[in-house]
């Protein structure tokens, strides 16, 4: 009966317990300019049978009211493997996030997982990649940097390719999907590194913690 109400319980109820957590970064490097600016993170929404497409949308309709003004997407937006299904389901609700700035992303290894080719070619083709690369969000004479790098299991993982072009004056995010990939070999300066994959701790399993470097909470690297 134990057994029963546990897999009850995280397959009906508890997923449907979507917290929206707040948390305030400060920097030398962050003008008046953007006080006050928030970013939502979306990360491991695994569409898929366990999280249908009624339950994605309810998550993004959630992102959407709180009228944000950046969005960013961490990957492992489908679940299963060797499919093109979903990630030719889940793309199209993606790109209903609205945000003033817009919505940039870059995939996880479940995304590679589905279909490698097709995931790489969706998110490029959404116009809003930060695979490898950077953009420039601009508030009147102040800027910061907004990049991305590839999966750090399935992909290629750049943090230098991704801020080139950058300065070490500027604010710099970098998104990635696994956190591990902030112990990547770089030299450029990175001053938020923003990563999912962890579930936020989901199943932790205390003799065996040592296995997972980066959780829920935030570290200084």
């Amino acid at each position: 009966m134990v057994l029963l109400f546990i897999g009850v319980n995280c397959l009906f109820i508890e997923r449907y317990w979507v917290r929206f957590q707040e948390y305030e970064f400060r920097s030398d490097k962050i003008t008046k300019d953007f006080d006050g600016y928030k970013i939502a993170v979306v990360s491991d929404l695994h569409y898929g049978f366990l999280n249908p497409e009624f339950w994605i949308r309810w998550v993004i309709e959630g992102i959407n009211s709180r009228n944000v003004d950046l969005i960013v997407g961490l990957g492992d937006y489908v679940k299963k493997r060797g499919t093109d299904t979903e990630l030719l389901k889940v793309w199209p609700i993606l790109k209903e996030l609205k945000a003033r700035d817009g919505a940039y992303f870059v995939n996880g290894n479940h995304d590679h997982w589905a279909n490698d080719k097709l995931s790489l070619e969706l998110l490029e083709r959404s116009g809003r990649s930060v695979r490898n690369k950077n953009v420039v969000i601009q508030r009147k004479a102040s800027r910061f940097i907004l990049a991305g790098i590839g999966d750090f299991l399935e992909d290629r993982t750049d943090i230098d390719k991704a801020l080139s072009g950058t300065f070490h004056k500027d604010f710099r995010i970098v998104l990635s999907h696994n956190p591990d990939a902030s112990n990547t070999k770089h030299e450029e300066k990175v001053d938020l590194f923003l990563a999912g994959h962890t579930h936020g701790g989901q199943v932790r399993i205390p003799i065996f913690d040592f296995f997972t470097d980066f959780t829920r909470k935030r570290f200084q690297l």
